[in-house]
C-alpha cells in the first residue's frame, strides 16, 4: 500500500512558482527549488518527475489563481461598464506597487521572456493564458458604452493594444519605474479608449 503524500502539492507548486517568479526557470536550481518547495528529491520526483513538470505546474497554478480570476472579472458586467473594467485592469500594476511594494511584475509575462519557452506545453500554456486575457478585453470593449458598436476587427486591435500597454506596465513596475510614471501611462491608454 502506498503511503499518503506527506505534503500539500498545490501549496508546494505555489512556493515553485514563487522561486521561478523571482529567478526565472534556468536560475532555480533544484536545491534551491527542493529547499524552496520543502520537500525531499524523492518526493519532488515521484509528485513531479523533473524541473519542467514542476515549471509547468507552476504556469497552471498561475493561471489557476491569477488569469482566470482576472479574466472572469474583465468579463463580469455586475463589476461596472467594460472601460471601468479595464481601468482597474491597468492599474493592477501600479497598484501592487502602490499597495505593498510589489515589483515582481507579472509571472506569465516573465514566463514568456524567460528561455524555458523553448518547451513546446510551456509555450502553449503561455500562449493559452494571453489568448485568455485578450478575448476578456475584447468582451470588456464590447461591453462598455463608447465601444459596443465597434466592428469585431477594431476591438481586437483594441484588445491587442491594451493587452500590451498591460504586459509593458508590468515589466516596468519590475524594472523599477516610478508609480507615478505607471499610472500616468495607464491613464494614457484609458483615455485613447475613451474616444469613440
Amino acid at each position: 500500500m502506498a503511503r499518503p503524500r506527506a505534503f500539500n502539492m498545490d501549496e508546494a507548486t505555489a512556493r515553485a512558482m514563487d522561486l521561478f517568479w523571482l529567478r526565472g526557470y534556468e536560475e532555480s536550481a533544484l536545491p534551491e527549488l527542493l529547499q524552496c518547495m520543502g520537500i525531499v528529491r524523492g518526493s519532488f520526483y515521484k509528485a513531479y518527475g523533473d524541473k519542467r513538470s514542476v515549471w509547468l505546474a507552476a504556469l497552471d497554478h498561475y493561471d489557476q489563481t491569477v488569469v482566470q480570476p482576472v479574466a472572469a472579472a474583465l468579463t463580469d458586467p455586475s463589476r461596472g461598464d467594460g472601460l471601468v473594467r479595464i481601468a482597474e485592469f491597468l492599474d493592477a500594476p501600479a497598484a501592487a506597487v502602490r499597495c505593498s511594494g510589489d515589483r515582481r511584475g507579472c509571472f506569465l509575462c516573465n514566463a514568456a521572456m524567460g528561455t524555458a519557452t523553448d518547451d513546446t506545453l510551456g509555450r502553449e500554456r503561455i500562449l493559452a493564458m494571453v489568448a485568455r486575457l485578450e478575448n476578456s478585453l475584447f468582451d470588456a470593449l464590447k461591453g462598455s458604452n463608447i465601444h459596443a458598436s465597434a466592428s469585431a476587427d477594431a476591438l481586437s486591435a483594441q484588445a491587442k493594444q491594451v493587452l500590451a500597454c498591460y504586459i509593458g506596465l508590468r515589466v516596468l513596475a519590475r524594472a523599477d519605474m516610478p508609480v507615478e510614471a505607471l499610472e500616468a501611462a495607464a491613464q494614457a491608454q484609458l483615455a485613447a479608449l475613451a474616444k469613440p
